[in-house]
C-alpha cells in the first residue's frame, strides 16, 4: 500500500520475484527538493533491471546501491532518495539500505530492526551514499518494509500490536490508520510492504 501525504507522491514501493527469492524495495524521494520522485523511480527501476544478474549478498546489494548513487550524481538529472532493498529466500534474509526508510521483523520474540545501523545521509543521488547491509535468519513472523511516513509517526509497539491483531489482507490498511489524521490526511507519503511466513 502506498499513499500520498502531499500534492506529489515521492514514495515508490514495489515487490517482485527473482526466481524463488522475493524482492521488496521502498525508495523515498527527499522532500522539499526537486527531482525526488524521479530519483526514487530511477533507483527502483535500476534495481529491477540489474538484480537478476547478481549473485545476491549483502555486499552485492550495497554495491548496487552505491553504483546507482554514483550514476545519478554524475548525470546531474536527479534529486535525492532513500532506499531499502530486502531479499527473502528459504536460506534467509539479506538487504541493504540508505536513509530513514526501514525494514523490521515482528514475531513472537519481539521486534527486530534490520536497518537499525543504516546511515541516513548522504542520500542516494549525491554520489556519497553509504549503504549498510544486513542479514537475518529465514523469516518467522511478519516483515515490514516501510517509508519514514509510517515509521516516524508511530511506535514499534503500536505497529506490533496492529500486526499481531490483524490478518494479512487488512494489515497494511490498519498500519496506515495509525498515522492518519482525524481529517483523513497523512503527515507524509506512506509506503508499506508486508511479507508473512506461512
Amino acid at each position: 500500500m502506498i499513499q500520498a501525504g502531499g500534492q506529489e507522491l515521492q514514495d515508490r514501493a514495489e515487490f517482485f520475484w527473482r526466481n524463488s527469492d522475493l524482492i521488496l524495495v521502498v525508495a523515498v524521494g527527499a522532500g522539499g527538493r526537486s527531482g525526488g520522485a524521479e530519483a526514487a523511480e530511477f533507483v527502483v527501476k535500476n534495481i529491477k533491471d540489474r538484480i537478476y544478474s547478481l549473485d545476491l549478498s549483502q555486499e552485492t546489494l550495497c554495491h548496487l546501491l552505491s553504483t546507482v548513487d554514483r550514476e545519478m550524481a554524475k548525470s546531474g538529472k536527479f534529486g535525492e532518495t532513500t532506499c531499502v532493498i530486502v531479499s527473502l529466500s528459504s536460506s534467509g534474509i539479506i538487504g541493504a539500505s540508505v536513509g530513514d526508510s526501514g525494514a523490521l521483523i515482528f514475531s513472537a520474540n519481539g521486534v527486530q530492526s534490520l536497518t537499525e545501523n543504516q546511515i541516513r545521509k548522504p542520500f542516494i543521488g549525491t554520489g556519497g551514499a553509504m549503504p549498510i547491509g544486513f542479514k537475518a535468519f529465514p523469516l518467522q513472523g511478519t516483515l515490514l518494509v516501510a517509508s519514514d511516513g509510517l515509521l516516524k509517526y508511530t511506535s514499534q509497539e503500536k505497529m506490533a500490536e496492529t500486526i499481531a491483531a490483524t490478518n494479512s489482507e487488512s494489515a497494511a490498511e490498519k498500519l496506515m490508520a495509525l498515522v492518519r489524521y482525524p481529517s483523513g490526511a497523512l503527515p507524509d507519503d506512506v509506503s508499506i510492504l508486508l511479507a508473512r511466513s506461512s
